[in-house]
């Protein structure tokens, strides 16, 4: 079950919002993440020993190859595509493998159960995950009640998507005030890009230094374009799943593991 310990936002004070759309719990009705109570698959069956063939020299490659020594990325042809574009759907299986095999209490992995989305059947492959996410609690859909796992995931998405199973975002702060901190403050020169309803996301991981600061370890220190709705890629993904704020890192995972 995810911590519901609150942080502070440097010059930001930090308040629960509703994210519609990438996967936050409701203002309304905030609550800490909720184990599923149908039956269950758990992440071990799910391990996979791919070694993949098309990763030599791209940035993310050590991280690639941890999440597949982990059992997270699934392959059938030995290529793991790394500058080809993520699924929000896909995305989200990353997610929740990722953190269970990271975390000592997991999200259940639920099965035979009714679809919260009604675009997310249950036989879409990530169905399991994106159902597990939604019982977990922290995740939404957009204002059409639908998901769209099949949509590319952008990086505004991505960070809230990450930084909402790392840490409790709240903000009280308003919209022009979280824009300057992400512009003035941190110098992002797009800041009037980033879509309102993911700000608070935004700036609490640029901002706290309690949180794995997840954009800066993808992106890197020196960027000043946060250029939030660009497609994320499958290496891009990798990168920001290898850490988690409580669970600590794939590698570490990986020594608990050969020990």
């Amino acid at each position: 079950m995810f911590s519901k310990i609150q942080f502070t936002l440097n010059a930001v004070s930090l308040v629960v919002v509703t994210l519609v759309g990438v996967g936050i719990s409701h203002s309304s009705s905030a609550h800490s993440p909720r184990h599923s109570l149908t039956t269950q698959t758990t992440i071990s069956q799910l391990k996979s020993s791919t070694t993949f063939t098309d990763i030599t020299d791209v940035v993310g490659q050590t991280e690639i190859r941890q999440l597949a020594q982990l059992g997270v990325l699934e392959t059938t042809s030995g290529q793991f595509k790394p500058q080809a574009p993520i699924t929000r759907g896909q995305f989200v299986a990353w997610l929740i493998k990722t953190y269970n095999e990271l975390h000592k209490k997991q999200i259940l992995i639920p099965q035979n159960i009714r679809s919260a989305f009604p675009d997310v059947a249950s036989s879409h492959p990530h169905f399991n995950f994106i159902q597990a996410a939604y019982n977990a609690g922290f995740l939404a859909g957009f204002d059409d009640g639908n998901f769209r796992p099949d949509e590319i995931l952008t990086r505004e998405q991505m960070i809230a998507l990450k930084t909402s199973i790392d840490s409790t975002v709240r903000s009280s702060r308003s919209s022009d005030t979280l824009r300057n901190f992400i512009g003035k403050t941190k110098g992002f020169t797009d800041v009037e890009q980033i879509s309102e309803r993911y700000l608070p996301y935004i700036a609490f991981d640029l901002g706290n230094a309690a949180s794995t600061i997840n954009f800066i370890r993808v992106y890197g220190t020196t960027t000043r374009t946060y250029a939030p709705q660009k497609p994320v890629t499958r290496a891009e993904a990798a990168i920001l799943l290898s850490h988690f704020r409580k669970g600590g890192t794939v590698e570490q995972a990986l020594k608990r593991r050969n020990r």
